[in-house]
């Protein structure tokens, strides 16, 4: 729904949230005029995207105490991310250890059973995006752990995330 928001500025609504990956372009028409009837000049086209994927959603929750050391994430994004450049671009920092920690796609028949478990009660209605990773080494007991959705990830259509996004969890404690 196009509509003015104040004499100078011109809003358009869409009916629903725009996916992460999405171009858009406008252009004026040539010849439009404003209400007094002179030929508007200056900027004629104008673009924006909705930007990279991001995390919408996690399991465990975000900020969740007690992860195990070998966690796998359940992330709901809010468009389809490129696989290589989350590979390329999602780490895990972790107390205790300076590198940062790359990270595996968890797939098939893994994939499969976990999301059974989580998603069972909505089996025939899963969330559009979801994708499970897992550091590539265990986590030490105890410390905080950052999952980094990292600046650079990118939706299938090339939109890439101009920042990065840190989710914060905890290692359960020694028994």
């Amino acid at each position: 729904t196009p509509r003015w928001s104040d004499p100078s500025n011109w809003l358009y609504d869409f009916d629903r949230d725009l996916p992460a990956g999405i171009q858009c372009e406008f252009v004026l028409r040539e010849g439009l005029r404003s209400l007094r009837g002179s030929v508007l000049s200056g900027q004629r086209r104008f673009r924006f995207s909705s930007g990279g994927p991001a995390v919408a959603y996690s399991v465990p929750y975000q900020g969740s105490q007690g992860i195990s050391e070998d966690q796998i994430f359940v992330l709901e994004l809010d468009g389809a991310a490129d696989e290589a450049s989350v590979l390329a671009n999602v780490t895990f920092s972790v107390e205790r250890i300076s590198e940062l920690i790359g990270i595996r796609i968890v797939s098939g028949r893994e994939r499969d059973a976990i999301l059974k478990t989580q998603y069972a009660w909505r089996r025939d209605d899963l969330p559009e995006h979801l994708l499970l990773i897992q550091a590539k080494q265990r986590f030490p007991a105890d410390s905080r752990v950052n999952l980094v959705w990292g600046k650079g990830v990118s939706s299938v259509s090339g939109v890439r995330t101009e920042q990065d996004q840190v989710l914060p969890f905890r290692t359960q404690a020694p028994l």
